[in-house]
């Protein structure tokens, strides 16, 4: 419940498109997330900035890019690290009022099945008074997937998308197990959300999104599939 002395400033949808396709040995993957900031206030100032913070991906190189033309080629221009190490590339940083609208947007192509990207989002206070940003929960549509099997239709589900807000050690077991897409929203008021953030304060979430491995089985079936993964993040001043 929002107290009544708090005036709701502004809210951040982040639309996320992920849509596959391909008739390449493993099935292509391109995804975008873009944030839209509306707002009524005057009073407060912030900044989003957008990091990729790690991928595995080693089959193909993928391209990453940010709203301030940010573009990084993992596998060309920069190595691949899989799980040894950490890009932390800055994908972009958009400043804000709540006079203004913006859309942070970051595209991601050429994710095979088994691989996922980190992205982390962090929301720092550049105003004068405090403010509280407090995600929403995920929300998710579907349009097509094609089956695992196309002659046993019941053998595997046409769709399946798992949510978890879980430890990355979790989110990578699920990876590997599961059938379809895995994402995971993870913050935590240590983290900064939920809870009052003074002037230079900062709100960390890190969005994990992945295709499912299937353990091992063919998984070159996501052709002509696509999502949408929604999540909105409230902002509201302190006092």
């Amino acid at each position: 419940m929002i107290n009544l002395n708090k005036k709701i400033a502004v809210l951040l949808v982040v639309p996320i498109l992920i849509a596959m396709g391909g008739t390449f040995a493993f099935s292509a993957f391109s995804g975008s997330s873009s944030i839209t900031v509306n707002s009524t206030a005057g009073h407060l100032t912030w900044e989003l900035n957008g990091t990729l913070i790690k991928t595995n991906a080693t089959n193909t190189p993928i391209t990453v890019e940010g709203p301030n033309g940010c573009v990084y080629e993992i596998g060309v221009a920069e190595p691949y690290h899989a799980d040894n190490g950490k890009y932390n590339l800055l994908l972009g940083s958009v400043k804000y009022t709540t006079s203004t609208v913006y859309n942070f947007r970051v595209n991601v192509t050429n994710l095979a099945p088994g691989e996922y990207f980190e992205i982390q989002f962090v929301v720092y206070n550049s105003g004068t008074v405090g403010l509280i940003a407090t995600p929403t929960a995920l929300m998710n549509t579907t349009s097509y997937n094609a089956t695992y099997d196309a002659s046993s239709p019941s053998a595997m589900p046409m769709y399946k998308i798992n949510a978890t807000q879980v430890a990355e050690s979790q989110f990578m077991s699920a990876l590997q197990s599961y059938t379809g897409y895995v994402y995971n929203l993870s913050y935590s008021k240590s983290t900064g959300v939920g809870v009052s953030l003074n002037p230079s304060g900062m709100a960390v979430l890190d969005l994990w999104v992945g295709l499912g491995n299937s353990n091992g089985k063919d998984v070159n079936y996501y052709q002509n599939s696509d999502m949408t993964l929604t999540f909105s993040i409230n902002i509201i001043s302190d006092p």
